[in-house]
């Protein structure tokens, strides 16, 4: 799979509510705005922006992706609000076993409102349909109840606990496995 082809130009997938999109530099006030919350760092394993020039650093290393690798994170923005609330993207796919690792997040102001699951499948669509992706899989915390289920109300299913399976503020931390298998592609 040419990841640069597919990336060229930057595939925007729309819902009913959210556009996923390529990152802009006009984008830094939003992501400053819903990433330096300090709730976000119970759930994901980067720590809140402290200020704006963490927040440029972090978005430039986004747009430097696009440009080095023609691959990176969407923009999650929603539709009514035309406002950047968060970002999902996927690992480098693995080249023979065409599996990925997705990873998403969501300004805590949208929090509850289905805009995660919705991004969530739409990011499942487009790994299966466009990227002949045979598994896509995604680990939360176990204490992350909201995203667990954000994960099942996408399709994805609970695979089991992954011991000791990253290091987490320093320490070593277990994750829950979710995983989505393409049906289309059968099995030898």
């Amino acid at each position: 799979m040419d990841l640069k082809i597919l990336f060229t130009p930057f595939p925007v997938l729309s819902t009913p509510h959210l556009i996923l999109r390529a990152l802009h530099p006009f984008d830094l006030d939003d992501l400053y705005e819903y990433a330096s919350d300090p709730e976000i760092d119970r759930y994901v394993p980067w720590e809140h922006y402290k200020n704006i020039d963490e927040a440029r650093e972090n978005l430039n290393e986004f747009l430097a992706d696009y440009e080095q690798h023609g691959f990176g994170a969407w923009g999650i923005e929603h539709r009514a609000d035309q406002k950047l609330i968060g970002i999902a993207n996927f690992s480098r796919p693995h080249p023979i076993n065409r599996r990925v690792e997705m990873g998403y997040t969501i300004s805590r102001a949208y929090w509850g409102q289905g805009l995660a699951t919705e991004a969530v499948k739409a990011l499942i669509d487009f790994g299966f349909e466009k990227m002949n992706l045979l598994r896509i899989e995604a680990v939360v915390l176990p204490g992350h109840l909201a995203s667990a289920r954000v994960l099942e109300k996408s399709g994805m299913q609970f695979e089991g606990l992954l011991r000791s399976y990253q290091i987490w503020r320093n320490s070593p931390c277990d994750l829950r496995m979710y995983a989505i298998v393409n049906q289309k592609i059968k099995a030898d």
